[in-house]
C-alpha cells in the first residue's frame, strides 16, 4: 500500500509539469442538425479516507459513482484526488477522460468524463484562495466539447473557494471575477456550459452570482426551471442547508449554467432532465 502511494505521489509531481491533461484519440464527428446531450456535475469527495468528511468507504463509493455516471454524456467531477483509479477503472465507460492531476495537495481535483471528444483542455488556478483551499491548486478547467462537425461548445468545470466567512466569501467573489474575465476573453461568441461546485448561493449577501451571470450572459438551469428565470433575492437570515436536506426546490452549491449562440440553442425543457439541445 505504501509503495502504491509513492507511485501515485510521483505521478502527481510529474503531471504538474504537463500542459495537456488529455489522452489524444482519433475520432470522426457525425453530421448533425439537432440532438440532445446530458450533463452532470459531481463532487466525489475524494480526499484521503482519514480526513474525508464522507462517512462511506471512499474507494468503493467512488467506484460506484463511476458506474452511475455512465448514464450521462458528460460528467464534471470535483475533488477527484486520491481515488481516481477507482472512478475510471471500475466500470466507467466514458471514452474521453481528462488525466487526473493526482493526489490531494498536488492536484486540483477537477476532471471531465465525456462520450464526446474533448480538445484544448486547460487548468487555471484561482488567484485568490483562503484557508485549506490554499493546500491545492484549486481553480477551474476549460475545454472544447465536439458534438458533431461544426457543432462545439466551451465547457468550464469549477470548484470555487469554500466557507462562508467574510474573508472566504471575498476570495470567492474574486474567483468569479477571474472566471468572468477569462470567459469574456477566450469564449467570445461561443456557446458555453459552466458546471461545478460553485460553493455559492444566490440568497447569500456575500456572493456575487447574479453579477457573474450578467457579465457572462449565462443562465442558471435551476433558476430557469424552479424560479421562472428569476434568481432568489438576498436573504439576510440565509442559512446553508445540509446537502442531504436539499431537493429540487432548494438551492444547491452545485450548479449548471449555460449560454447559447447561433449554432447551439439550449432548451430549458430538455435541461430539466439533465439535458441540453442543439439545433
Amino acid at each position: 500500500m505504501f509503495f502504491q502511494y509513492l507511485q501515485e505521489l510521483w505521478k502527481s509531481l510529474m503531471r504538474r509539469k504537463d500542459h495537456v491533461f488529455l489522452h489524444e484519440k482519433q475520432y470522426e464527428l457525425p453530421h448533425l442538425l439537432s440532438g440532445n446531450f446530458s450533463v452532470i456535475t459531481y463532487n466525489v469527495a475524494g480526499l484521503p479516507q482519514v480526513i474525508s468528511s464522507a462517512k462511506t468507504n471512499r474507494s468503493k463509493s467512488i467506484a460506484h459513482i463511476g458506474v452511475l455516471l455512465n448514464r450521462f454524456d458528460i460528467a464534471h467531477i470535483q475533488e477527484d484526488f486520491n481515488y481516481n483509479h477507482y472512478l475510471y477503472q471500475y466500470g466507467n465507460l466514458h471514452p474521453f477522460r481528462t488525466i487526473s492531476m493526482g493526489l490531494a495537495i498536488f492536484g486540483d481535483g477537477l476532471d471531465c468524463l465525456s462520450k464526446y471528444p474533448l480538445s484544448n483542455f486547460k487548468r487555471i488556478e484561482w488567484l485568490n484562495r483562503t484557508g485549506s483551499d490554499r493546500l491545492t491548486p484549486k481553480g477551474f478547467s476549460c475545454c472544447t466539447l465536439h458534438l458533431g462537425q461544426g457543432v462545439e461548445l466551451d465547457f468550464y468545470n469549477i470548484h470555487a473557494n469554500s466557507q462562508d466567512n467574510k474573508r472566504a466569501a471575498q476570495a470567492r467573489r474574486a474567483n468569479y471575477h477571474q472566471l468572468a474575465a477569462y470567459i469574456n476573453k477566450f469564449s467570445v461568441g461561443k456557446a458555453i456550459i459552466v458546471a461545478g461546485d460553485f460553493n455559492a448561493h444566490f440568497s447569500y449577501a456575500e456572493d456575487n452570482l447574479v453579477d457573474f451571470m450578467n457579465k457572462t450572459q449565462l443562465s442558471d438551469s435551476w433558476v430557469s426551471l424552479q424560479h421562472n428565470h428569476v434568481a432568489p433575492t438576498i436573504d439576510p437570515l440565509f442559512l446553508c442547508l445540509d446537502i442531504m436536506d436539499i431537493d429540487n426546490k432548494s438551492e444547491s452549491i452545485d450548479k449548471v449554467m449555460f449560454r447559447s449562440n447561433d449554432r447551439l440553442v439550449s432548451n430549458t425543457k430538455a435541461i430539466s432532465s439533465g439535458e441540453s439541445r442543439f439545433c
